[in-house]
């Protein structure tokens, strides 16, 4: 049997073996955590938009996830006038590719001055044990 300071003595030594495991595991979290933060921040989707003889061309890509694997999944792209109606959606699957063009028809009487263009892809990404599906509001721009 062992004595009871020895028994205190080993209880202390389990006690601040679990402390410093779970104050490593915490600062790894958050290192983890940061730095997949940060790579997330540089992603960005872009949609480039132009008019040719009564068409829209678009062309759609994802960029910056330097070290993350990148599925991009899908796109949709919304033409809306001033008061919110949507003149004309496009959507598609990318298959993983994080290139995408798209030709549609223009709608009759376009003004640039009287429509806007939102849009939005989904992605899948995953980074050592972490794996997140998330949107990206697609940046576009008319050329």
């Amino acid at each position: 049997m062992l004595s009871l300071a020895k028994r205190v003595e080993i209880s202390k030594f389990f006690f601040w073996l679990a402390l410093t495991l779970v104050v490593m595991n915490y600062t790894a979290g958050v290192l983890v955590y940061r730095s997949y933060t940060r790579k997330l921040s540089n992603a960005k989707a872009l949609c480039k938009i132009r008019f040719e003889d009564g068409s829209i061309l678009g062309e759609v890509s994802i960029e910056g996830f330097e070290g993350l694997k990148i599925r991009p999944v899908d796109y949709q792209i919304y033409f809306y006038d001033r008061r919110g109606n949507v003149l004309k959606m496009v959507s598609n699957s990318m298959f993983g590719r994080s290139e995408a063009d798209f030709v549609t028809s223009a709608w009759s009487n376009f003004q640039e001055e009287d429509w806007h263009a939102r849009g939005y892809s989904n992605v899948s990404i995953e980074w050592l044990w972490l794996k997140v599906n998330l949107f990206l509001p697609l940046e576009v721009k008319i050329e």
